[in-house]
């Protein structure tokens, strides 16, 4: 508790500084976007960089039909396909399989599929540097230079005015002062952050504030409080802690990556209905960067740049990375991207050494994935199927790749109970809590999840 009274003028006095502060930093931030980012923007472009960027647009235009033609076509011959795959699977499963059988049929599938899906056979050794992040123009530049402005002005300022905030709750609470310097800068550093973190300060204050009477009050009284604030933490921790509210987390979307070069294509027809699984194929050290570049590095048969991807990739360590946007259709299982959702686990969990870019020693790391990873893998499947309403349903709407592929993806290694077990586990525990419902309501609120209305394909 904090007697309010002694210490009400000098709090009150540094929020109406840290208001100050946020004034003249908002003149900053204008007069920065004038040097900063915005004064390249209103240069004229040159005639070699209109061509550039029509030339993009008209590639990613170019991308868009020919994938679409090729989920058109694919459903079209959807029964041959069909048929192929049967063919591939039946041949695998014999004790001595006709390998130039299965080379001829994969040779056949892979011109189906070559448009529409990430062939994941790549080099152990693909290792790339670039990050997959949009280009920055400044905007880190602006905000170091504001917060360091506004930390120089709040001590400034609390030095000028004789504030020293820190050193009015000492000696409320009986402690001794800091020295002055100290205090000055601490309560300028306060105050140099804005009124967001005073107004806390204050709400905190004014709701454990205690006047002259409380402070003279019995030593009987304060036992008595004390004993039944002990009695209540005792019933607290007596209370068992909800799994499913401990099982949610807030899985980071907000768009994926080149959200606005897709603004224009890859257009669903409606919202996915479809979750197929994939492994990347790659060494599960690989960075969810070189993931994206390594895929949008191949090129369709016009020579045309791949756009997107997996719309999530999740790394051996078990973090989420969103690729292509949830409201387009992707690049990973060709004939189903249009209607579905792609996942990928970083890694390669093929270990037949029959199979094309196999890991059977183990020269993409691991063969099965980690169990975060797993996790977490199912976790953004079950939120999926509560965003889109679709059943998890492991027969006919959350299936691996190979269901409709000629590839062993996600590998023959691949824990297929336990990851249907933990989706399983998500979703029921998810629906029978009141608290992960509603994150999952405050979610749906989110941009790019949904078709949108006249913005179908």
């Amino acid at each position: 508790m904090v007697p309010f009274d002694t210490i009400f003028v000098p709090l009150s006095a540094a929020l109406g500084l840290s208001l100050t502060v946020e004034r003249i930093l908002e003149l900053g931030k204008n007069l920065l976007e004038r040097v900063i980012g915005k004064k390249r923007g209103r240069t004229i472009p040159s005639d070699a960089k209109y061509e550039q960027a029509l030339k993009k647009l008209e590639q990613a235009y170019i991308r868009d039909r020919i994938g679409r033609e090729v989920e058109k076509k694919l459903k079209q011959s959807q029964k041959q396909h069909q048929k192929l795959i049967q063919e591939i699977n039946k041949e695998r499963s014999r004790k001595t399989p006709d390998l130039e059988k299965i080379k001829g049929i994969r040779a056949k599938l892979k011109e189906l599929e070559q448009d529409g899906e990430w062939d994941e056979e790549v080099p152990a050794s693909t290792v790339l540097v670039e990050p997959a992040t949009d280009p920055d123009e400044g905007d880190k530049m602006k905000v170091f230079i504001l917060q360091a402005l506004g930390l120089a002005i709040g001590i400034v300022a609390a030095h000028y005015s004789g504030i020293r905030l820190f050193s009015s709750f000492l000696t409320a609470l009986g402690q001794p002062e800091l020295p002055p310097s100290v205090d000055f800068i601490l309560t300028g550093l306060l105050i140099g952050g804005g009124s967001g973190p005073m107004h806390v300060l204050v709400k905190f204050i004014t709701q454990h504030k205690i006047t002259t009477t409380e402070v003279e009050s019995s030593e009987e009284e304060e036992a008595q409080a004390k004993l039944a604030a002990i009695k209540k933490a005792e019933l607290v921790t007596a209370m068992p802690i909800s799994p499913s509210k401990e099982q949610w987390i807030d899985i980071p979307y907000s768009g994926g990556v080149d959200r606005s070069l897709l603004e224009g294509v890859h257009l669903r027809e409606k919202n996915p209905e479809l979750i197929i699984f994939h492994h990347t194929g790659m060494h599960n050290k690989t960075r969810f960067e070189d993931v994206v570049r390594v895929i949008k590095d191949k090129t369709d048969s016009a020579g045309n740049h791949w756009l997107t991807g997996y719309n999530c990739v999740v790394s051996a360590e078990g973090k989420i990375h969103p690729f292509c946007r949830w409201d387009r259709y992707g690049n990973h299982t060709a004939g189903c991207n249009m209607q579905s959702l792609g996942i990928a686990l970083n890694g390669n969990f093929e270990t037949d050494p029959r199979v094309p870019g196999a890991n059977s020693d183990e020269r993409f790391g691991a063969t099965r994935p980690g169990e975060l990873q797993l996790k977490n893998a199912a976790r953004v499947i079950t939120l999926w199927c509560f965003l889109y309403d679709i059943e998890p349903d492991f027969k006919r709407k959350i299936m691996p790749h190979s269901a409709f592929s000629s590839k062993s993806c996600p590998g023959s290694v691949f824990p297929y109970a336990e990851f249907k077990r933990w989706i399983d586990y998500f979703y029921k525990t998810w629906r029978q809590s009141d608290y992960v419902r509603e994150q999952i309501e405050i979610y749906k609120l989110k941009p790019f999840l949904y078709v949108e209305q006249g913005k179908e394909a």
